[in-house]
């Protein structure tokens, strides 16, 4: 196009310059680019934002606007309610502009499919295009299919088909930074970090996590050149760093997952074959976070707050405030369960394994609804992501597609003794039981009476096995009736 074409990068959940297809599709067709971020508060708050998740944001955010402002780009941050007034604002701001076309990388649950689908339609009507690229993802929710022609119901066919597509398709090289042609506005805004009150999660800061594209990338670089090789061995235990802890990149688009692909690519050319154990165990881990975008595309529901699987909707799930708040605080007398939530409220963070543990103890010991522990989670977790989020919960109260079975129910004794066997995680986050010994760190109660009585850490809440029973017989009557 001319040098008079112009186009406008509407910037979401995807803060960053590299590997960044709206920004690449727009540098590649105009010679003149406009960035915008559009916050929306109203519908973050309605979301479940977290506290640390909007600090994390914000501080990427601040750093996005400094590197456009190296290549001669300001920044514009605008500030509207919701969704829709984004959409209203996009439009009005592109036709002031005099913009040709409007890129954006699409996002997947409903309620932002329904903001593109009215940005689709109200620019159209101004005589703006609006294009779209699928840059979050590694494989787009349209191009895989089942042998019926159907969406995967199931991971394990989803993540063959969604290899021989990474196959077949081929990786696409990550987009260079370079693309972005020079301009002459070197401002850049300055971002409030800040987190307002309302806001909930009670880890409200996270300068403990670096931002920042080039330190994200060298982070992810490490991690799989030291220490990928190791995670099928090291994922389960939480007292050691054996994850990548990138979720809060993904989440708000800091880095790409294909960057993560082109450096496993490096240790195995053949990619995705011949990848080492621990290396393919973490793939798939990328796959399990695009099966659950894949879900919330194709099934509308699961924004609804609606079960996959739609007859367990009528589980009678327990209300008991007090019991709900012992769990959230790491009072229920479980040293594994209360440890996570422990770490959870401090940091913002929990270890994958003690997610599922603490999920299964809600749903099955405490038969509270998982959507309780949904919200909870997302509104204190810095990698809050609603498919994620919502497709582990699902799987451990055994209501979502390829969900763990119903009778399958986590003792969280016997699960303490295995990921956390010398209870090195349990002492860091409860310092209460630092004294007790190994042999008695999972079970401390007895230990407790005896040494420590004015201890005032909980006895269990709930008798396991009993609760088990409970939640076995009343999931099979929602199941199957009296049959």
């Amino acid at each position: 196009m001319g040098s008079n074409s112009k186009a406008l990068v509407w910037l979401r959940n995807d803060l960053r310059l590299l590997d960044n297809d709206a920004i690449y599709g727009a540098a590649s067709n105009h010679e003149r680019l406009n960035f915008v971020v559009v916050r929306t508060p109203d519908t973050w708050r309605a979301h479940d934002w977290s506290a640390a998740k909007w600090s994390l944001y914000h501080r990427q955010l601040q750093c996005l606007a400094n590197d456009l402002a190296e290549r001669g780009h300001s920044l514009h941050v605008h500030t509207v309610a919701s969704f829709k007034d984004s959409v209203d604002y996009i439009v009005a701001y592109a036709t002031k502009q005099d913009v040709q076309a409007i890129y954006i990388n699409r996002e997947y649950p409903l309620h932002e499919r329904q903001r593109d689908h009215r940005l689709c339609v109200n620019a159209e009507e101004v005589g703006i295009q609006v294009v779209q690229y699928d840059s979050n993802l590694l494989v787009a929710p349209e191009r895989i299919q089942s042998g019926t022609g159907s969406f995967y119901r199931m991971f394990t066919p989803f993540f063959r088909a969604w290899k021989e597509e990474l196959v077949t398709a081929g990786l696409p090289g990550p987009y260079q930074r370079s693309v972005i042609p020079d301009g002459s506005d070197n401002s850049a805004p300055t971002i409030d970090v800040r987190v307002p009150d309302d806001i909930p999660g009670q880890c409200r800061h996270t300068d403990d996590w670096l931002v920042g594209e080039a330190q994200i990338r060298q982070k992810v670089s490490v991690y799989v050149r030291e220490k990928a090789d190791h995670y099928h061995h090291l994922r389960d235990l939480p007292s050691e760093v054996g994850t990548s802890q990138l979720s809060p990149y993904w989440e708000i688009g800091a880095i790409s997952p294909r960057i993560a692909a082109h450096f496993l690519q490096k240790q195995a050319p053949e990619f995705p074959s011949g990848l080492s154990e621990g290396m393919h165990t973490w793939l798939s881990e990328l796959a399990w976070r695009e099966f659950y975008q894949h879900l919330m595309f194709h099934v509308p529901r699961l924004s609804r707050h609606k079960p996959f699987q739609e007859e367990t909707d009528n589980y009678p799930w327990r209300k008991d405030e007090k019991a709900f708040q012992a769990w959230c605080e790491g009072q229920t007398g479980y040293p594994i369960v209360d440890a996570g939530m422990r770490q959870l409220a401090k940091t913002g963070w929990m270890h994958n394994r003690v997610r599922m543990i603490v999920a299964n103890f809600l749903t099955k010991d405490l038969h509270m609804d998982w959507r309780l522990g949904e919200q909870w989670f997302m509104r204190n977790l810095i990698d809050g992501s609603f498919p994620a989020n919502n497709g582990g919960w699902q799987w451990s109260a055994s209501t979502g597609t390829d969900a763990v079975p119903y009778f399958r129910v986590f003792n969280p004794t016997r699960q303490s003794e295995k990921v956390d066997p010398d209870g090195v995680y349990i002492r860091r986050w409860l310092p209460e039981l630092k004294d007790v010994p190994i042999k008695h760190i999972h079970e401390p109660h007895q230990w407790l009476r005896q040494y420590d009585p004015d201890n005032s850490y909980p006895a269990p809440m709930v008798n396991h096995k009993e609760a088990r029973e409970r939640f076995i017989a009343n999931f099979k009557q929602v199941k199957h009736g009296n049959n």
